[in-house]
C-alpha cells in the first residue's frame, strides 16, 4: 500500500499524548469542546487518574499514555538498586494496569514494556531505564504510522459518499490521526467523503464533544445527530457506509466498542449498509474466542443521571455499561494496519497474525 499522504497533510491537530523527560503531556479531553488545554503529569498516579477519569481516552491513546507512565517512573524513580527499581516498576505496572478493563491496548503496551525489562534484567540499571523510555516512544510513534496505513487501506474499501460514525476514534482517541479518523481524513483529502454523520454518543457525548470538534477543526463536512436519529437517517437513504473503532477485537471477529455500536450494526444490516470497524493489530486479542469473553466496564451512574454537570434524572438505579459487543456476523470487514480482513474472520485473523 502506497502512503499518499503524511500525517501533517491530514490533520492540524498535535499529538494527543506525548512524553518529555519527567512529564507526560496530554490533551485534557474532559474540557472539550469548551477549552483546548494540555496538561502535564509528573507522577504515575497522575497518569493513572487521567486514564480513569477519561482525560485521555480511546484504546490506542490509553495504551500510549500507560507506556509513558512507565517511562515517567523510569525517569523519576529514586531507587538506588536494581531490586528497588523492579519493586517500584511492578507497582507502577499494576497501578496502570488496573485503570480500565476493556481496552486491550492498555495491557498490550504495558506487557510489551514489561517483557522488554524482564528480558534485560542482566543489563545495568541505567540501560534498563533507557530501554523503557525508548520503547514507550516507539509505541507512540508506531501508533501514528499504523493509523496512517489504516487510513489508506480504509479509503480503498469504504464506499464513496455519506459516512456515519459513533463515539470518537479520531486523533483524540489515538496518538494522532485516529483509526476511523485516519480513514475519514484520507477520504476527505481524496474527495470521496461527501458528508460525515456524527452520533452524539450518550452518555458522555464523545461524538458531540470530541468527534464533531476535531473533524470540524480539520474542515471535514459533518452533521451532528442524536444517537436515536441514526436509524431514521439510514431509512432515508442518507448513509452509504458506517465505520466505527474498536476497544477489543477477538478471534472470531466479535468486537467491543462504545455502547450503541451494536444498535448501529443491526440497523446497518436491516438497511443494507456496509459496516466496518477499524483497529490496529494491538487491538486484536486472539486469546479470547468470542465476544462473550470480553470484560465490559461499568461506569458511575452519574454519567447517566447528569449531563454537563446538570441533573437530568431523579436518583434511580442506573445500568451504565461503557461498551457493547457486536457479533462478527454484522461486520463487512475489519480495517487493520496490515490490510483489510474479510469474512470468514476467524480464519483470516489467524492468517493475518501468521504473516506478522
Amino acid at each position: 500500500m502506497e502512503m499518499r499522504y503524511r500525517p501533517e497533510e491530514l490533520t492540524r491537530l498535535p499529538r494527543s499524548v506525548e512524553y518529555e523527560k519527567g512529564k507526560v503531556m496530554m490533551i485534557n479531553q474532559t474540557l472539550l469542546p469548551g477549552e483546548f488545554k494540555t496538561i502535564e503529569l509528573t507522577t504515575v498516579d497522575g497518569v493513572a487518574e487521567a486514564i480513569i477519569t477519561m482525560k485521555v481516552r480511546g484504546a490506542p491513546a490509553i495504551g500510549a499514555a500507560a507506556a509513558f507512565g512507565l517511562a515517567l517512573y523510569a525517569d523519576t524513580t529514586k531507587a538506588k538498586t536494581k531490586d528497588e527499581f523492579m519493586e517500584g516498576f511492578y507497582r507502577a505496572y499494576d497501578r496502570l494496569k488496573n485503570t480500565r478493563p476493556t481496552a486491550v491496548n492498555l495491557f498490550w503496551a504495558l506487557n510489551r514494556i514489561k517483557r522488554l525489562v524482564e528480558e534485560n534484567l542482566e543489563s545495568p540499571l541505567e540501560e534498563i531505564k533507557r530501554l523503557i523510555v525508548s520503547e514507550a516512544q516507539k509505541i507512540a510513534d508506531e501508533d501514528v504510522e499504523a493509523n496512517l496505513r489504516m487510513g489508506h487501506y480504509g479509503a480503498e474499501v469504504v464506499p464513496e459518499g455519506k459516512v456515519l460514525t459513533h463515539c470518537n476514534a479520531g486523533s483524540l482517541a489515538t496518538v494522532q490521526l485516529g483509526t476511523v479518523g485516519a480513514v475519514l481524513r484520507v477520504m476527505h483529502r481524496d474527495g470521496t467523503l461527501k458528508l460525515l454523520w456524527v452520533d452524539e454518543t450518550r452518555p458522555v457525548l464523545q461524538g458531540a464533544r470530541l468527534s464533531a470538534w476535531e473533524y470540524h477543526y480539520d474542515g471535514i463536512p459533518l452533521k451532528l445527530i442524536t444517537d436515536n436519529m441514526a436509524g431514521f437517517v439510514m431509512q432515508q437513504g442518507k448513509v452509504d457506509a458506517i465505520i466505527v473503532g474498536a476497544d477489543r477485537v477477538v478471534a472470531n471477529g466479535d468486537f467491543a466498542n462504545k455502547i450503541g455500536t451494536y444498535t448501529l450494526a443491526v440497523l446497518a444490516r436491516e438497511h443494507g449498509i456496509p459496516f466496518f470497524t477499524v483497529a490496529p493489530l494491538s487491538t486484536i486479542d486472539l486469546s479470547l474466542r468470542s465476544g462473550r469473553e470480553i470484560p465490559i466496564e461499568e461506569r458511575k451512574p452519574e454519567e447517566v443521571l447528569t449531563c454537563g454537570g446538570c441533573k437530568i434524572a431523579p436518583d434511580v438505579d442506573v445500568y451504565n455499561p461503557a461498551f457493547d459487543v457486536t457479533p462478527h456476523k454484522y461486520l463487512t470487514g475489519i480495517i487493520t494496519d496490515r490490510g483489510v480482513v474479510w469474512p470468514p474472520f476467524e480464519r483470516n485473523l489467524k492468517r493475518l497474525f501468521k504473516r506478522e
